[in-house]
C-alpha cells in the first residue's frame, strides 16, 4: 500500500507543477512584452529616430524677409549645435563662424536631440529674423525654423547633409522652396 500511496502523490503533483510552471512562464512573456511596449514608447516619444518624422518637425515655419537692417556677425548671438553622429562637427563650423567675426555662445550636441536630415537649421524666434537671414546664407540649403525664445540668440543645427561654409561674404537671401515642400509664409 505505501508503494501506491507514493505513485498517488507524485501524480498528484505533477499537473498542478506544470500549472504553475506556465503561469510563471505566462507572467514572464508579459512583463517582457509590456517592457518592451514601455521602452520603444518611449523612445518614440523622446527621440523620432527616423529622417520622415525629423524632416516634418523640422519644416520651415516661415520666411524670414531680406533684412534691410542686417546685423553685423559680431552682433549675432550663436549657438552652433551638432545634429548628426560626426564628432567634432560643430566645433569645426564654429572655428569658421569665428573667423568670420560670429559671437559664438555655445558649441555642443543639438539640445532637441533632433536627426537634421538637411544640411542645417537655423533656429531662432521672429524678432531675430535678420539675424537669423544672415546666418542662413553662411551654410547653403540651410533653413529657418522659427520658435518662442524671447532673447536674441541665434541656433544654427548642422545636419547629416553639411559639407561646408558658403563662401564668405555670401549676401543674406530668402530660403527658397523646394518643390516637394509647401509654400511657406514670410516671418
Amino acid at each position: 500500500m505505501a508503494v501506491s500511496r507514493d505513485f498517488d502523490t507524485a501524480t498528484r503533483r505533477a499537473p498542478a507543477d506544470r500549472r504553475h510552471l506556465r503561469t510563471a512562464i505566462t507572467l514572464l512573456v508579459l512583463a517582457a512584452f509590456v517592457a518592451i511596449a514601455g521602452w520603444y514608447a518611449w523612445n518614440t516619444i523622446t527621440d523620432p529616430g527616423s529622417a520622415e518624422m525629423a524632416d516634418a518637425t523640422a519644416a520651415p515655419t516661415c520666411v524670414p524677409a531680406l533684412p534691410t537692417d542686417a546685423p553685423a556677425p559680431a552682433d549675432i548671438r550663436l549657438n552652433v549645435y551638432n545634429a548628426t553622429a560626426r564628432n567634432g562637427l560643430a566645433s569645426e563650423v564654429a572655428r569658421g563662424l569665428r573667423a568670420r567675426k560670429f559671437a559664438i555662445l555655445d558649441v555642443a550636441n543639438d539640445p532637441l536631440g533632433r536627426t537634421v536630415s538637411r544640411t542645417a537649421e537655423v533656429r531662432a524666434g521672429t524678432n531675430s529674423q535678420a539675424a537669423a537671414a544672415v546666418v542662413v546664407a553662411q551654410v547653403s540649403g540651410a533653413v529657418f525654423v522659427a520658435d518662442d525664445r524671447t532673447d536674441s540668440s541665434v541656433d544654427l543645427v548642422v545636419g547629416q547633409a553639411y559639407k561646408a561654409l558658403a563662401p564668405a561674404g555670401t549676401v543674406p537671401t530668402p530660403i527658397p522652396s523646394s518643390a516637394t515642400a509647401p509654400a511657406v509664409p514670410a516671418c
